[in-house]
């Protein structure tokens, strides 16, 4: 073998269970922070995982998990394969959020069901309960509001993947918000047991980029703006769409596109009119028409405007 430079493997060593230390002082300036248990997670999949793994075990088998349809395809995936029962409710129309039905489905639901909510804007349908808005404080409400007002134990899985760019790091967090601090302590001890027997040691690199930006009042305040920065070009993304459509004349209900929000919006299109904008014009979204609002941009939106024109009115 050729010699190594001894700097690179200076750097390598075993990383402790969590690595996220800064998002446990995060946590720790909050008042009640006695009351939250958490860990690193392998992104958002991972963190679903440990929570309903956990929630099993404190719930039993016979738990069911209620999603929104539609929904993320991955959280079924996740919630069977731990062994729960997984119930879909009606969350959207054409129209927007079926309020009707949310909450009809937390009124017959079980004691003990568990609800699997998007916290902020919705994947894949953009509709959400007006939740959204691109402030990052004003984007937590939902959150704050089920552990501070209502008092509601509940599990908080996030992801950085893209709100810092850290898609191949796999970095999440799993937080469990409990009632009391010796609840919050069982929590936090079956979840280092879990993290053990799972993955042994969470992946360091990622997480100290996330701490290193969370733990510098500079790096910190620069993100945030970033965010800002971000939600606001998908924002004007989807008002270019929905203006270039209704300057073509485009028929349909567009207004959804500027009413939805978050990353994806569902167009409204047939699966023949989406298989014929991939054939024909190598435009790629998933068959219910959902489309990913970052991937457009001031070079492309036009013909993607001028493509989906042509493919309803062919």
């Amino acid at each position: 073998m050729g010699s190594v430079s001894p700097s690179f493997f200076e750097i390598v060593n075993y990383t402790p269970p969590d690595a996220i230390f800064e998002l446990t002082k995060t946590y720790n300036a909050d008042p009640d922070a006695r009351k939250v248990a958490s860990c690193q997670a392998l992104s958002g999949t991972g963190a679903l995982h440990i929570a309903g793994t956990l929630l099993k075990q404190a719930l039993g088998c016979d738990t069911t998990v209620y999603i929104t349809k539609p929904s993320w395809s991955n959280h079924r995936q996740v919630f069977e394969s731990i062994g729960f029962a997984v119930r879909e409710f009606n969350y959207s129309s054409d129209a927007g959020v079926d309020m009707q039905s949310l909450v009809q489905t937390l009124e017959e639901a079980a004691p003990k069901s568990i609800f699997v909510f998007h916290a902020s804007a919705h994947n894949p349908s953009g509709w959400d309960c007006r939740l959204t808005s691109g402030d990052y404080d004003r984007d937590a409400f939902a959150i704050r509001y089920f552990a501070d007002e209502l008092g509601l134990e509940i599990a908080v899985c996030l992801s950085f993947a893209k709100s810092m760019g850290l898609y191949g790091e796999r970095v999440g967090l799993c937080a469990f918000s409990s009632n009391t601090p010796t609840i919050a302590a069982a929590v936090e001890s079956s979840l280092a047991r879990m993290i053990r027997a799972e993955i042994s040691n969470p992946p360091a690199f990622g997480a100290r980029i996330v701490a290193a930006v969370l733990e510098d009042e500079e790096f910190y305040a620069q993100w945030r703006k970033d965010l800002v920065t971000m939600s606001s070009r998908i924002a004007e993304m989807r008002w270019q769409l929905y203006q270039g459509l209704t300057k073509l004349c485009t028929p349909g209900d567009w207004k959804r596109i500027t009413e939805q929000k978050g990353m994806f919006c569902i167009l409204g299109l047939t699966p023949d009119q989406v298989h014929h904008l991939q054939k024909e014009y190598h435009i790629y979204m998933a068959e219910s028409s959902r489309v990913s609002i970052a991937g457009l941009n001031g070079t492309n939106v036009r013909y993607v405007a001028e493509c989906i024109n042509q493919t309803v009115t062919r």
